[in-house]
């Protein structure tokens, strides 16, 4: 069965492939496109988002357009994403904007504040013509209801015009004691945006703006911040999309750039690279990027971008010459998430929705899973 949700409510409508005798998605398996859920009405789903739980259960969420006011979806998986169940909304309860766009996920793997280890947080940008709100919710009960804990940062109203003061798209790390909440940033006038970052020991209080990528050109807008840890490395790396304004490279405008570092909290100390294969062709918007320990001594790190089905590989420590495509079944989407089951480091799950340029087309393109081998991939090279 698909599950559905109306503004009235859940309902449940028939899976097709299940109702005519089909074999579905195998637990902890390999597929292409399982549905997540089904867009319906006005609705679309983009910037999909997820976290892999202690005891192996994802929970994912996206974005989705068509309601007002807007809420994140959420959804569980206990078997690898071969089946999901709506659990709940995640909901505005403090500025009766809504909040429906660019979320983040995470658990607590150590206690904070007034709460506990296995804690799922949630954030996202509350927004209208007021402002922007980056709100950070907490569930103490595996997604099934949620609470508010604290307003991480506030900007200007949504507007991407260089001079504006909005915020954006946040990303939750906790490390060493602390919630690392990144977040694309307009409010310094000495940059159209920079990335940056606020952390909390409580959850609560949250402390300066610290920079993570900016650059001296003014026009330089990076942005969608994204962290992993590579272990062989000790190193930490932040991938972002680097627009100048209608500048392009390698045919791309939104170019895919990486910082590596010591620390999560020390990206500023680094210089970006880009992302560029064979001095042809480069990754372009919304990067997300995930390490699997295959792939050799240093293991394999793993970006995907919003507009082709490949993903790009470097199994050479972040080497900036020895970075490689490789295609997928998967489709493009909107600030497309991957992910690397911490279980089985050769499941490679790419998590997909509605394109940028189709939102509010009415296509109706699913909130869907693709799992993919991670070996198989690393054989098959773009040509």
């Amino acid at each position: 069965m698909r599950l559905l949700i109306l503004a009235f409510g859940i309902i449940f409508v028939p899976n097709t492939a299940a109702d005519a005798g089909a074999k579905g998605p195998e637990p902890w398996g390999y597929f292409t496109n399982n549905t997540i859920y089904q867009p319906i009405a006005s609705e679309s789903i983009t910037y999909p988002r997820f976290v892999e739980l202690m005891d192996g259960t994802i929970i994912a969420t996206a974005s989705l357009s068509g309601h007002q006011p807007g809420y994140f979806p959420i959804f569980e998986s206990e078997d690898g994403g071969a089946t999901w169940k709506y659990i709940s909304k995640l909901q505005d309860q403090v500025n009766g904007w809504g909040i429906s766009a660019q979320p983040a996920l995470a658990e607590l793997t150590e206690p904070m504040g007034d709460y506990e280890i296995g804690t799922i947080l949630g954030a996202g940008n509350s927004w209208s013509n007021n402002g922007t709100r980056i709100d950070l919710y907490a569930s103490k009960d595996k997604a099934r209801t949620w609470e508010f804990v604290s307003q991480i940062a506030q900007g200007g109203r949504p507007n991407t015009t260089n001079g504006a003061t909005p915020i954006w798209e946040p990303y939750l790390l906790q490390y060493e004691g602390e919630l690392i909440a990144f977040y694309s940033d307009q409010r310094d006038p000495k940059h159209g945006q920079k990335l940056a970052h606020q952390t909390s020991r409580d959850l609560k209080t949250w402390g300066p703006v610290v920079n993570d990528v900016a650059y001296e050109e003014y026009l330089a807008r990076p942005g969608m911040t994204v962290v992993e840890y590579i272990p062989p490395l000790r190193k930490w790396i932040l991938v972002h999309e680097l627009p100048i304004g209608n500048s392009s490279s390698h045919g791309v405008n939104y170019p895919v750039y990486y910082v590596m570092a010591d620390s999560p909290l020390e990206f500023a100390k680094e210089q970006g690279r880009p992302i560029v294969i064979n001095n042809v062709t480069a990754p372009n918007a919304s990067p997300y990027v995930a390490w699997s320990s295959l792939g050799g001594p240093n293991g394999t790190i793993v970006v995907s971008d919003a507009d082709r089905a490949q993903v790009y590989t470097n199994s050479f420590g972040g080497d900036i010459d020895k970075w490689e495509e490789h295609g997928t079944p998967a489709g493009a989407v909107y600030s497309r998430a991957i992910q690397i089951s911490k279980m089985y480091p050769n499941r490679l799950s790419i998590y997909g929705g509605e394109t940028f340029d189709n939102i509010g087309k009415k296509l109706y393109t699913p909130f869907s899973i693709t799992v993919v081998q991670l070996d198989k991939v690393l054989k098959t090279p773009v040509k």
